[in-house]
């Protein structure tokens, strides 16, 4: 489900618009909550009462459950220690708050204002007086220089990277900060740093940040934890004195009284627990499931709502990472073959009902996809590198082998045979192997059982070229430590994106994200002209010249073929119990749960009639 997340995707802001350049002058968010934005001016006025895609009215009340997969054992999701809760984003405020239906535009939560130097030199918020956590203290500056250093000294590796451009931060009284920027610093660092959550400094003295924690934390959001009992469930409550509830970029939102996480140790247990009635809402993410598994009783009572939100945000990129660290794949010509052996079409139709799109790029369901041959700016910053790049890249435009969806994939598994002797590989007793006779052999690692009936087919294309392929699904916490050491063949990756990418590609695809364990540089890609696209994508000043250079860095990762492409769908696939209401005007970004709302007289129906349903 789509919650308020940590450590989202930059979505590149800046106080003037992006065509426009850097020493403009400084603009401000006055007070009340007004915004800024990097393709254009806010599309709400300055004294907008709350966001258009939200009922300002609506009623508060009730209990929401969602489920879990896996376990936790803290509720600080900031270090790479332990499993933090779901949900844990609810007990802190950020310094901005995105608005969800504008490409790149953020309105004022702790901050009242925040201004940027005609230089762009630095980035000065000053906190709303009213903000406050929830022992009554207040939201201080230095709660929030502590928050950024700590971070960035003890946090996870991905804020030392996000936050590189900062040359320094410093309380300027009780209510503003200022936070000096390097030169090179990226034109969306004021949004970048309006994503900083903001944590008590008090609270946490004599703590050990880098270590789990298992008391709850002091927050200034607008819920705080009601109950929990590790890798079971978490309960949290919706705190009435909430010091932001009548902002304009908070009012329609937090309306459920408790929201509950009941944690699975299997996806298919989960399921079944919506289907008996412990789960009220599930965001499906699997095309046999939406197809198949919702025809039981309560749906066909209507007790249950099968309900697609189209969203047209970009979707970034899903599939089956190598990891380049391996001497299996350190030859792009292998992983190319490995991508070919891929028989989507069959999958799309067998497994997935047609149900998905192929997905041709890492910026998919956006104009930010390269395509066609690279021309004009995007050529421009290619050709110095031609003799680093593969010559298809400047001739040919990046496909995948498209089957006919029977199975026999015959052409595409010749061809990438075809690569794979061209790298040194030959089929011996029908084993691929090399020179030195070693067998080619990886591990798939999974960290949902439910993946193996997508992954299971393609093993079986692997193993027709004569590849050993293992499969093994481990519990959602083992597998992380295992991707936070780098410790694994090839695994399920995916990289979401936002309307304007920026410092966030260097955690994804930058060479020195790829020596830091728990980076989310996972294929370990290291790449002179990667990192030069990813310069100029953070140092793009307007849109022509960004268009160009994600284009650039998207055909660039594309054919050094680091992932199998997956699939990508617009829209959100959501099943839930009668019980709510929620907003019905389209927006971008589809659906928010943080605005729905209990429907009592719906609740009142469904509740009475929901346990007595047939889960069959």
């Amino acid at each position: 489900m789509k919650r308020r997340t940590f450590l989202g995707a930059s979505a590149g802001l800046i106080t003037t618009p992006l065509w426009m350049p850097r020493q403009a002058a400084a603009q401000t968010v006055p007070a009340g909550g007004y915004g800024v934005g990097v393709t254009g001016l806010p599309g709400l006025p300055a004294d907008f009462q709350n966001f258009t895609y939200v009922n300002p009215t609506a009623p508060k009340g009730g209990a929401a459950t969602f489920s879990e997969v896996g376990g936790f054992d803290s509720f600080n999701p900031f270090i790479i220690r332990g499993n933090p809760a779901a949900g844990a984003s609810y007990l802190w405020d950020t310094l901005l708050r995105p608005a969800l239906d504008e490409a790149a535009v953020a309105y004022g939560l702790l901050a009242e204002t925040v201004a940027i130097a005609p230089d762009h030199g630095s980035v000065t918020f000053t906190l709303r007086p009213e903000a406050k956590f929830a022992d009554g203290s207040p939201v201080l500056a230095s709660d929030v220089v502590w928050s950024y250093e700590t971070l960035c000294s003890k946090g996870q590796p991905f804020y030392q990277q996000y936050y590189a451009a900062v040359a320094s931060v410093a309380a300027s009284g009780d209510r503003t900060v200022v936070f000096t920027l390097k030169p090179d610093a990226p034109r969306e660092m004021p949004l970048i740093l309006g994503q900083l959550t903001v944590l008590p400094a008090a609270w946490w003295k004599g703590r050990d940040f880098t270590a789990p924690l298992t008391e709850p934390p002091l927050g200034s959001g607008p819920y705080k934890i009601e109950r929990s009992a590790f890798n079971r469930s978490i309960t949290y409550r919706r705190r009435p004195d909430y010091w932001a509830k009548e902002l304009p970029v908070c009012r329609g939102f937090y309306n459920f009284d408790l929201i509950t996480y009941e944690y699975f140790g299997d996806p298919s247990v989960a399921l079944q627990g919506f289907k008996a009635g412990d789960i009220d809402f599930r965001n499906e993410n699997i095309a046999k499931n939406w197809a198949t598994a919702y025809d039981f009783s309560a749906v066909q009572k209507g007790l249950v709502k099968k309900q697609v939100f189209p969203d047209r945000l970009p979707a970034g990129l899903q599939g089956f990472g190598m990891n380049t660290r391996r001497a299996i794949f350190a030859d792009p010509r292998v992983r190319q073959a490995i991508a070919w052996a891929y028989d989507f079409e069959w999958a799309n139709k067998v497994l997935f009902y047609g149900g998905y799109e192929r997905t041709l790029s890492y910026f998919s369901n956006s104009d930010l996809a390269c395509s066609g041959l690279p021309q004009g700016a995007e050529l421009a910053l290619l050709e110095p590198f031609r003799s680093q790049l593969p010559p298809e890249l400047f001739t040919k435009p990046f496909t995948l082998p498209v089957n006919d969806g029977s199975g026999n994939n015959r052409p595409a598994l010749l061809a990438a045979l075809k690569l794979l002797e061209q790298a040194g590989w030959t089929v011996k007793d029908r084993k691929l192997s090399n020179a030195a006779g070693q067998p080619m052999s990886f591990e798939i690692l999974l960290n949902d059982p439910s993946f193996e009936r997508v992954t299971l087919p393609y093993v079986q294309d692997l193993k027709r070229l004569g590849i050993e392929v293992s499969v093994r699904a481990i519990d959602p916490s083992q597998y992380q430590t295992r991707m936070n050491d780098f410790d694994y063949d090839m695994a399920i990756v995916l990289f979401p994106e936002s309307d304007v990418p920026g410092n966030e590609q260097r955690g994804y695809w930058g060479s020195q994200a790829a020596k830091i364990p728990g980076s989310n540089n996972l294929m370990g890609v290291s790449s002179p002209v990667v990192d030069a696209m990813i310069a100029k994508v953070v140092a793009a000043n307007d849109r022509v010249s960004l268009y160009a250079a994600v284009h650039a860095l998207d055909r660039v990762l594309l054919w050094g073929w680091y992932v199998v492409p997956q699939w990508h769908l617009g829209a959100y696939r959501l099943a839930f119990w009668d019980v709510f209401g929620f907003p019905t005007q389209p927006f971008r970004a589809g659906f928010d749960i943080d605005s729905w709302w209990i429907d009592q007289a719906k609740a009142a129906i469904t509740d009475q009639q929901r346990h007595h349903s047939n889960v069959g």
